[in-house]
């Protein structure tokens, strides 16, 4: 009996230490598309992450976007704008591409789990916010086709990045 209640003791113990190693999540979150399609021109084409809470102004942040999609996508790659919106209604806005498919276009990028693919790119790394609050990010299709067929959902990741120092503002 006491053996199993050390065995449990221990594994208690190195799994808060795994979780307490993990990444430092600030934000997650993920979007559903409707009927699978991302339209580029009118209602739909801005999917919305709100209530991203930044606290800190000293951390440094890594912001991530994740795409699951069919093998039947009309794309090999996906372009968005990224606008981030601040608490006091400033505005930055970046164009961003995200690759599908490998240099000769033949086989997909990311975890293939049948007839879906999920892949995950970082899109900003050791980001500082200039304000605390509750920041915004809108991400807008930027694609050349009137619409991205096959995407079944986006996310965004927002976490403290592993740089290993502190920025002075």
């Amino acid at each position: 009996m006491k053996r199993i209640f050390s065995i449990a003791l221990l594994l208690g113990i190195l799994s808060v230490f795994f979780i307490s190693c993990g990444d430092k999540f600030v934000y997650q979150n993920t979007i559903e598309f409707p009927n699978q399609k991302w339209d580029r021109i009118e209602k739909g084409k801005d999917i919305s992450f709100e209530k991203i809470e930044i606290t800190n102004l000293k951390d440094v942040y890594d912001i991530n976007v994740s795409f699951t999609h069919t093998k039947d996508i009309n794309v090999d790659e996906v372009s968005f704008i990224l606008r981030i919106i601040s608490p006091s209604g400033m505005k930055k806005e970046t164009i961003h591409t995200v690759q599908l498919k490998d240099r000769n276009a033949e086989k997909f990028i990311g975890s293939d789990l049948g007839d879906i693919v999920e892949i995950k790119e970082p899109i900003k790394q050791y980001l500082t916010f200039p304000e605390k609050g509750e920041y915004k990010f809108i991400i807008s299709n930027y694609s050349s086709k009137y619409e991205v067929t096959g995407l079944k959902n986006i996310g965004i990741e927002v976490k403290k990045s592993e740089l290993d120092y502190n920025v002075e503002k």
